[in-house]
């Protein structure tokens, strides 16, 4: 995201405009950063596109870090300064606002506006805090310092509970508390289920520097590294030596763990400068991901070459996985094949063995998974990505408040396509793992075992509440509940039956 921040602040439309008006109109530099934002913003926030007229917010917090530099006071509140036990109330986060959550005493987050699936909600649970989102304007009329509770697992802010609704909560909070003590204290132990099954949870994280966090949290590995910070913020893509050193530390750090490693998922709300191309009215179904991978095979290649040299020095030390995203089509995979079994070739000087390193397809498009009998036969594993397979499933923006609501990936079209992508995978015996925010909800992990997901990979924090949550099932109940589940019409009623089965207290609820 600060990267995206690093694209715009170098944008020379902006830069320009600041000069002219210093220049040309005899502005300071603070009257002339703010009204080049201003006119920036609101070209942005007239915009035809959701995901260019979000952009709009981006730029108005940039504008709001610059004036600060700059001298202009421009925080009405520092969060920073908030006191202990605050719950913040807003219309939205910005990425700096997370980024100073995380030195601050604020213990829950309800916004206005905003999704869960949006950027800046998904960064401030990954700190531990509980976010309600898309409340309504109205909760920005509360009285500050009223009591409020934040509930992330029901979805709900309480303004002004009576004495009962703490009393409560407060007990729900301390049952959490001593099983999410107890959730951390065994989290170095494997997740097996009563019944015997051992379930891999792995953490998603974003770059090398939380990779060493992987091992204090008890994770199995690494089961989704977001590579595109290496590509963005610069005029030229990374070279192979820079990006294998990368790896290496990785490596190091996984020591006999698994690394998961995503190949450049850029385009849509990912964008890479020295890839930019001709607008696209909708980036989402645009030339992203695998179609800009096949488009620049270099990438592909340099990536996958990187990997391929740090494996082939470390032979047998780390188990190793290479994902293509956003998979569409059979020919895709055979491109893609192509590019990197020649690539492992060079290095290898024999072709590629998934003990070497694992082939596999991130499942986030319908396509993918209704082939995915197809796809089975070209790749060792699957990962499902269920944020953007419930998105392009229901037709519905994850980060446009609207519309969010649709893109639940507990809705009955998604858990059907969940079901038969774990079937596809089942039948040639390959593992399959979910890599979405789902995955870091304990109350869907019996549902998603049920459907025969095999592995999990959660926010990091969430690991070790997931791997808590898995030893207190028994396979046999996992498969019925899915059973279960399967027959429900709606969204509401999946969420009514998990609810019904884990009632809140039976263990720690992730944020």
């Amino acid at each position: 995201i600060f990267n995206v921040h690093q694209l715009i602040l170098n944008d020379q439309t902006l830069t320009g405009a600041v000069r002219d008006a210093i220049h040309l109109n005899q502005s300071d530099a603070a009257l002339a950063t703010y009204q080049a934002i201003h006119d920036m913003a609101e070209l942005f926030r007239a915009m035809d596109d959701e995901y260019f007229a979000s952009r709009a917010a981006d730029i108005l917090d940039i504008g709001r870090r610059l004036l600060a530099k700059l001298g202009v006071a421009v925080d009405d509140v520092r969060l920073e300064e908030l006191p202990e036990g605050a719950i913040l109330l807003a219309e939205d986060l910005t990425p700096s606002d997370v980024a100073h959550l995380a030195s601050s005493a604020v213990v829950g987050v309800a916004l206005a506006g905003s999704t869960p699936t949006a950027h800046s909600a998904i960064l401030a649970r990954s700190l531990g805090l509980p976010v309600v989102c898309g409340l309504g304007p109205e909760i920005l009329d509360a009285r500050p310092g009223m009591a409020a509770i934040v509930d992330g697992g029901k979805g709900v802010l309480l303004l002004d509970p009576d004495a009962a609704t703490q009393a409560r909560y407060g007990e729900i909070l301390r049952v959490q508390e001593d099983q999410r003590h107890q959730a951390y204290d065994h989290a170095h132990e494997p997740a097996v289920t009563r019944s015997g099954e051992r379930i891999p949870v792995y953490a998603n994280i974003n770059s090398p520097d939380d990779a060493a966090h992987v091992r204090h949290i008890g994770a199995d590995g690494i089961g989704l590294l977001r590579t595109e910070y290496l590509f963005q913020g610069r005029p030229e893509p990374p070279s192979v030596a820079e990006q294998a050193r990368v790896y290496r530390h990785l490596l190091t750090e996984m020591n006999h763990r698994v690394l998961t490693v995503r190949a450049l998922d850029a385009g849509g709300d990912k964008p890479v400068e020295f890839l930019l191309g001709l607008p696209e009215a909708n980036p989402f179904l645009g030339k992203r991901g695998m179609r800009l991978l096949l488009a620049n095979p270099d990438l592909l290649r340099d990536q996958y070459l990187a990997l391929a040299q740090v494996v082939h020095a470390r032979r047998g030390h780390t188990p190793v996985r290479f994902m293509l995203p956003m998979v569409s089509t059979v020919e895709e995979v055979e491109a893609a094949r192509a590019v990197i079994d020649a690539a492992h070739g060079e290095v290898f000087g024999a072709p590629r063995r998934r003990d070497e390193i694992a082939l596999g397809v991130l499942v986030e498009v319908p396509a993918a998974a209704l082939i995915a009998r197809h796809l089975a036969e070209m790749v060792d594993y699957f990962s499902i990505g269920t944020n953007d397979l419930a998105q392009y499933v229901m037709a519905g923006d994850r980060t446009n408040p609207q519309v969010a609501h649709l893109a639940d990936p507990l809705q009955p079209a998604v858990l059907h396509l969940i079901r038969l992508v774990c079937r596809a995978a089942q039948e040639r015996e390959l593992p399959v793992s979910v890599c979405g925010e789902v995955a870091g909800n304990v109350q869907a992990v019996p549902l998603l075992l049920g459907l025969g997901v095999t592995e999990l990979s959660a926010p990091a924090p969430s690991v070790p509440l997931i791997k808590q949550a898995v030893r207190t099932w028994h396979m046999a109940e996992c498969r019925d509940l899915a059973e279960l589940t399967l027959r429900c019409a709606t969204a509401e009623r999946v969420h009514m039956l998990l609810d019904r089965t884990l009632p809140a207290g039976r263990h720690a609820a992730a944020p």
